[in-house]
């Protein structure tokens, strides 16, 4: 029999197996060709970079439905470990973290879009000291500038601002539930990413936002309907949401 979709079969065969009869599971049979050619593309554009593999999910923001999901771009690659599932991997999300930080400071009233945040060289507990990607420093900056541009230290500084209990509790809100160590354990630093996390869940929290801060569960079949565990909630007003979007979007913002 065929073997498509490897990954999201290993993934579903058990959430599936206590139904009998067919089962009509969410993914697009035709996104999820198209996203396997893509990833094939990229990473023959990104060889020289010595960039070996990719995992992509595409969820549909309004049921939670995975339509596409590649955890690697050949499964049957053992060099370049494709049987490993890059969707359900744990990894060090980067500035991904950056805008749920962001929503929570907006949502609690801390700041605003327009709020002035100091870029400058800056120690914090600990002697934790951040530098931004590019190197260099940018003054005072605002809210929407400082996401946008995806600047390191305002990030932390609003991160110290709510407490980082607090920032990781939100998290797992959103359904991050993958950072399972303690505050303490991350810092600071968990607002520039250094706890891991899996694809699934970073995506489905930034489906949360595109909802307009309703949680959803993944969901997994339509036919019988099965849903991973979670509770469908609000986590953040509709307000709060379209800021943030909307500083995501914002190209002259970014430049």
């Amino acid at each position: 029999r065929p073997f498509q979709a490897p990954h999201f079969t290993q993934f579903v065969v058990p959430w599936i197996e206590p139904f009998s009869g067919p089962i009509y599971t969410t993914l697009d049979h035709s996104l999820q060709q198209q996203v396997e050619q893509l990833v094939r593309n990229n990473l023959t554009r990104l060889e020289s970079s010595h960039v070996s593999n990719a995992a992509v999910v595409v969820l549909d923001n309004a049921t939670g439905g995975i339509l596409a999901y590649v955890g690697s771009a050949d499964f049957n690659d053992q060099k370049n470990n494709g049987q490993v599932d890059g969707v359900r991997a744990l990894r060090q999300p980067g500035s991904a973290l950056k805008p749920f930080v962001y929503a929570l400071g907006l949502e609690e009233r801390k700041i605003t879009p327009a709020t002035l945040l100091a870029d400058e060289d800056t120690f914090f507990e600990g002697g934790f000291r951040p530098r931004n990607y590019d190197e260099s420093y940018h003054g005072l900056v605002s809210v929407r500038g400082a996401l946008a541009c995806s600047y390191n230290i305002p990030a932390v500084k609003v991160a110290e601002e709510m407490g980082t209990t607090r920032l990781l509790d939100f998290l797992h809100q959103a359904g991050i539930q993958s950072l399972s160590k303690t505050a303490d354990f991350y810092g600071l630093g968990l607002a520039l990413g250094n706890g891991e996390v899996r694809l699934l869940e970073l995506t489905n929290a930034y489906a949360t936002l595109a909802r307009g801060g309703i949680f959803k569960s993944i969901k997994l079949a339509g036919n019988p309907r099965i849903l991973l565990p979670g509770k469908e909630k609000r986590i953040l007003s509709a307000q709060t949401a379209y800021l943030v979007t909307h500083i995501l979007m914002d190209n002259e913002a970014r430049s």
